[in-house]
């Protein structure tokens, strides 16, 4: 994997306009040249994730820094984590194209995993889902049996779909990343979620606006080109910004 400060720019500004779903799988790709967003978007959430996590580490360290808001008095709390203590499961390998079994009660069902795919119909007909809570699992229900015989998805009821849910969540545990907090204002406890789409992509935003101010400056003080700045190594960048600012 080798990206360069350049082309996570180019990338960064190119996917400026688009959803997070979408941007992320652009990165993907940039990482995986021999894959298509399409076929990117065919991973399932917790395989995409373990990918991104991965892509962190390589870009940016595996120091995790966040905060959260304790859901009881509203206190900030600052957590940090070492993103290796994270992955639960393996870098997924080409093609991707798992189907998984569950039996209950001469019920066989045949399902997939939810992928990126799944999450773009969800933003983009928001009200279907929002009507109908059980249709991003029923999505990823490919068949169904009782006694052998073929049975519609919207026939199962909900306990049945319920621990659907449970079994798919231990099939991608990546998906579902928790972090046990502390509140140190009212002692309360709660496990918030991490979501490394919205992380990473804050840290690039960050990170994009910074090397972009020192382009500025680099330019505007020695009158270099923007790619001749980007071409230098972060350490040289830092130095000369610290030397106009002395």
């Amino acid at each position: 994997m080798q990206i360069t400060p350049a082309g996570l720019l180019q990338l960064w500004e190119t996917g400026s306009e688009q959803t997070l779903i979408e941007k992320t799988l652009l990165l993907l790709a940039k990482t995986s040249p021999a894959e298509t967003p399409g076929t990117l978007a065919m991973l399932s959430i917790g395989e995409r994730d373990e990918m991104l996590l991965t892509l962190r580490e390589y870009l940016f360290g595996t120091k995790l820094l966040n905060t959260a808001a304790c859901p009881y008095c509203s206190n900030m709390v600052e957590w940090e984590i070492n993103s290796s203590d994270l992955h639960l499961q393996p870098v997924p390998s080409f093609p991707v194209n798992n189907y998984f079994g569950f039996v209950k009660n001469d019920v066989e069902i045949k399902y997939r995993l939810p992928n990126s795919n799944d999450l773009l119909k969800v933003t983009q007909s928001a009200d279907a889902y929002l009507l109908n809570p059980e249709k991003l699992l029923t999505d990823c229900i490919v068949d169904v049996r009782y006694n052998n015989k073929a049975l519609g998805a919207e026939a199962l009821d909900k306990d049945l779909l319920r621990e659907l849910d449970l079994q798919i969540s231990k099939d991608d545990p990546q998906a579902d990343i928790g972090m046990l907090l502390n509140c140190p204002a009212c002692l309360n406890k709660w496990e918030a979620k991490f979501d490394i789409v919205t992380y990473l992509w804050t840290e690039i935003d960050i990170w994009a606006t910074h090397l972009l101010h020192e382009v500025y400056l680099l330019a505007s003080s020695f009158g270099w080109s923007e790619k001749d700045i980007l071409n230098m190594s972060e350490q040289r960048r830092k130095l000369y910004v610290k030397l106009i600012q002395a």
